[in-house]
């Protein structure tokens, strides 16, 4: 399937879409939401947009496209001369298989938070551990607000963008209110 033109029999939909995983669909996402990009694009929408969210390396920004390309679900174009620069766009299958997934429950969240995961062993730790651990966590969660705060102002209020910030706003509170009660 490396023709873009092939598109997805129901036969084999269902297997493909399964094979997709969390980067495809951010890939189909940022496509289908600020339209045609390149490897690049997708990297800079991902740092201003789910990266505050979801880590993921963006290495996978680069591979994706071509595999997706190869599934029929993006399309691509690419420069004649020059760099040869190749622009994706998200084609109606693509489109399809986003709605497919965006349909599907989300699942239980996920927590990778490496200060969590120190304060759990921190007892193993000489005893000044918790403290430094605390402060410099205090100062993390400190700059993450800040920095949400500010891109908040910039957001329309009630827009679909707008309420995983309101969450990251919540989780950086709620943050700063643990590790000052750890600190104190």
């Amino acid at each position: 399937m490396s023709d873009a033109s092939v598109s997805l029999t129901p036969a084999n939909a269902a297997d493909e879409q399964a094979a997709l995983g969390p980067s495809a669909y951010i890939v189909l996402g940022l496509l289908g939401q600020y339209g045609s990009g390149t490897s690049y694009d997708l990297k800079r929408w991902a740092d201003e947009s789910v990266g505050y969210f979801w880590t993921f390396p963006r290495s996978q920004l680069y591979a994706e496209p071509q595999r997706l390309v190869g599934l029929g679900l993006l399309q691509e174009t690419q420069e004649d001369s020059g760099r040869r620069k190749r622009t994706y766009s998200i084609t109606q299958a693509g489109r399809s298989a986003l709605a497919h997934w965006l349909s599907r429950p989300a699942g239980f969240p996920e927590l990778r938070d490496a200060g969590l995961l120190k304060l759990f062993f921190a007892g193993q730790g000489p005893p000044h551990l918790l403290s430094q651990l605390a402060q410099e966590q205090l100062n993390l969660h400190r700059a993450r607000l800040a920095e949400y705060e500010q891109q908040a102002a910039c957001v329309p209020e009630g827009s679909f963008e707008a309420q995983p910030l309101r969450m990251g706003l919540l989780y950086e509170r709620a943050s700063l209110a643990f590790w000052a009660e750890l600190l104190a």
